[in-house]
């Protein structure tokens, strides 16, 4: 990335851009969260279950938090910081934004990191970054409170099949994204298997000692675990 080229990416332009989109999130999560509060108050949830969860959800994302980060360094350098927070705002998928970055490249010609960026690039990854991200934020709006006649649809009315159907859609869709790196054999490969061997360990031991912290930290713990792995392995 070229002097001039930084400075147009970080320009307080791109940051005023980029900034509706970031409060838009900003506002969405606000929503969910004073929902949430509401609902659990209705259904009898005590404030101190209440306060329990969200302690441990945001344990829960610090692994998580931690490797949008890394990727959002590695994809400031090609589009900058303000185009980088915003797209990992939408959905928080790094890979997803790392791809559109060099799909776009791929079309012009241009090879990230090894050919010089220009203005022309930043405006087509802009534009491919925004109409990639940008259905997320309209499904959320638009279709996240008629979730529930979608899941008595899939369930057929059956109010236990919900979890069970949700448990699997969650491990149907990280399981696709897991073993899209798992082949090739390598050290993605090992990083998978000793994330999933910790994560095993993990939870039986867990089933009988009952560690409040344990279930809180655990995927943070498998993460790094995962991460070390890998490194040691390259």
């Amino acid at each position: 990335m070229t002097e001039q080229y930084s400075e147009i990416a970080n320009s307080l332009l791109l940051w005023l851009a980029a900034a509706p989109a970031l409060c838009f999130v900003f506002l969405q999560a606000f929503l969910f969260f004073r929902k949430s509060v509401k609902t659990a108050k209705s259904i009898g949830i005590t404030d101190k279950q209440v306060k329990s969860a969200i302690r441990g959800a945001s344990i829960a994302s610090i692994g998580p938090c931690f490797m949008m980060l890394s990727g959002i360094l590695t994809l400031m350098l090609y589009v900058g910081a303000p185009m980088a927070w915003m797209r990992v705002d939408f959905i928080g998928s790094v890979a997803d934004a790392l791809m559109e970055a060099a799909f776009t490249a791929d079309g012009m010609g241009i090879t990230l990191g090894n050919s010089e960026l220009d203005v022309n690039y930043l405006c087509a990854t802009a534009i491919v970054m925004t109409t990639c991200g940008l259905p997320f934020l309209l499904f959320v709006s638009f279709f996240a409170h008629r979730m529930d006649k979608v899941n008595k649809f899939m369930s057929g009315g059956n109010v236990h099949l919900i979890p069970i159907i949700g448990g699997g859609a969650m491990i149907g869709s990280f399981g696709a994204l897991t073993m899209n790196f798992a082949y090739p054999l390598g050290a993605n490969t090992i990083a998978i298997i000793c994330s999933a061997i910790s994560m095993t360990a993990i939870v039986l031991y867990n089933r009988k000692a009952n560690i409040q912290w344990l279930k809180e930290w655990g995927l943070t713990i498998c993460m790094v675990i995962g991460m070390t792995a890998a490194v040691i392995a390259k």
